[in-house]
């Protein structure tokens, strides 16, 4: 009996299944699949799940005052906080309703009043910059992490004699400190840029305005409002600990995917690399439990996220076997690590920074 090779599986596929003969033929068989769809009952019902579960560990941390109770409290209203940001940043993709105007409403929702995150900046740095040139040195900011951290080799290169000894033994002391930053970092960034656009006669719209509206909501919700019941020193403490713990959270949910050195970066010109090699080589999907899945809402398939952006997270499942037959046809990266493996590589990439790629069409060739 002989063994297929790789040959006879793409001369087979060219004319059984030709929807792999191009990433534009890919596409129209995701739509005549109905893959777009979004099934819109199971993604509100998840969202009041994890609305649920963030005010239930609200609720307990009030309620119990032991350090057992507490730390159980706090790490509960923890994940469902995660569990709307991974959920939200489905709908500002567009793909939790069948209006974009509900998906609007959603993202404002969770991000700008629930998390404290403004929606449009979230928009404008992830959806339009981190989308379109992932782990891009000079585009993608997400992974541009210097002065504090360097992460890629080239970060090296740009620093003195003084710089090296501060990323060789100082960064790796820090770094598990400073990644408890994470939300107000994104808090600090987002403000700023909404506020500059608020003083900007030329992009202010009334977007920005409605974002700032729902940005006061999430102040009134969580520090003003629990003023009037609680000491203000506590509710500012609880705050803190709120997003200190929100903050490695997603550190560690976002990351996974796009810092492990199986996730390529690549110099500023391979931007106008091919779109499907850019994205599949940039990101990596987290194979993970029930709970995992429920948590990362579609975060756990980030490469056929990435590919299609507009498929709702119920559906990526599904679109996971089309897109891994279709990489392997090309020859694309499409590589999987469990999440505790990612999490590791995540980190270690702060100790051992990753090389970048002058061109992406080698991995293939």
């Amino acid at each position: 009996m002989q063994t297929k090779t790789d040959g006879d599986f793409q001369q087979e596929s060219s004319t059984d299944k030709p929807y792999l003969a191009d990433f534009k033929s890919l596409t129209a068989e995701i739509k005549r699949r109905g893959l777009y769809q979004r099934d819109t009952k199971r993604a509100y019902i998840e969202l009041i799940a994890h609305i649920v579960i963030s005010i239930v560990g609200i609720a307990l941390f009030i309620v119990f005052d032991n350090i057992f109770s507490r730390i159980l409290s706090a790490l509960i209203m923890a994940s469902g906080l995660l569990g709307i940001g991974t959920h939200t940043h489905n709908s500002s993709h567009n793909a939790s309703s069948e209006k974009n105007s509900i998906d609007d409403f959603l993202t404002y929702l969770g991000y700008s009043t629930l998390l404290g995150f403004s929606a449009l900046f979230w928009k404008y740095k992830h959806c339009i910059v981190h989308h379109s040139n992932p782990n891009i040195l000079g585009i993608d900011e997400d992974i541009d992490l210097m002065p504090f951290f360097a992460i890629t080799e080239d970060d090296l290169k740009k620093v003195g004699n003084l710089g090296h000894f501060y990323h060789k033994f100082i960064q790796p002391v820090i770094f598990p400190f400073m990644i408890s930053l994470t939300a107000f970092n994104i808090q600090r960034q987002a403000w700023t840029f909404l506020i500059k656009a608020l003083l900007d006669n030329k992009k202010r719209k009334t977007i920005h305005w409605i974002d700032l509206a729902y940005n006061l909501l999430h102040i009134l919700a969580w520090l003003i409002i629990p003023m009037l019941f609680f000491p203000p020193i506590a509710v500012i403490e609880f705050y803190i600990l709120r997003n200190v713990l929100l903050g490695y959270a997603l550190f560690f949910m976002l990351g996974s995917s796009h810092l492990p050195s199986e996730a390529v970066c690549s110099v500023a010109d391979q931007q106008r690399a091919d779109f499907a090699l850019k994205q599949t080589a940039a990101t990596i999907n987290i194979r993970t439990n029930r709970y995992g899945r429920f948590l990362m809402s579609g975060l756990d398939y980030q490469i056929e996220h990435h590919l299609f952006r507009g498929v709702s997270y119920t559906r990526l499942p599904e679109l996971n076997e089309l897109v891994k037959e279709y990489c392997r046809y090309q020859n694309y990266p499409h590589n999987t690590l469990g999440f505790f493996e990612a999490s590791w590589k995540t980190i270690t990439v702060f100790y051992t920074p990753k090389p970048v790629h002058t061109d992406l069409q080698k991995l293939i060739s």
